[in-house]
């Protein structure tokens, strides 16, 4: 893991590089998914409703009524996380 992370780190800091440097070959569309897996970041219900600036309460009742996701599960814990891209109010 220790490697795999190492690598992830050069690779990113190299196309930041590039991209400081006016020299990045990525496409818009290639940038745009990089944006959205890097942002793809877990957070709990505490987390997400301090992101969306609502009590726990109006995060429940969103989710009862479908206007939020439910609560994804992890393995070995009780706790409940949501991607923060994925917290929009339908």
């Amino acid at each position: 893991m220790q490697a795999l992370k190492k690598l992830l780190t050069k690779l990113l800091r190299d196309t930041a590089n590039k991209i400081d440097a006016g020299t990045c070959e990525l496409s818009e569309e290639e940038a745009a998914q990089m944006l959205e897996v890097l942002s793809h970041i877990a957070l709990s219900k505490e987390q997400a409703c301090i992101y969306l600036n609502m009590s726990r309460s109006r995060f429940d009742d969103l989710v009862r009524q479908g206007k939020l996701p439910k609560g994804k599960k992890r393995v070995g814990f009780k706790e409940l996380f949501w991607y923060k891209d994925e917290l929009k109010i339908k």
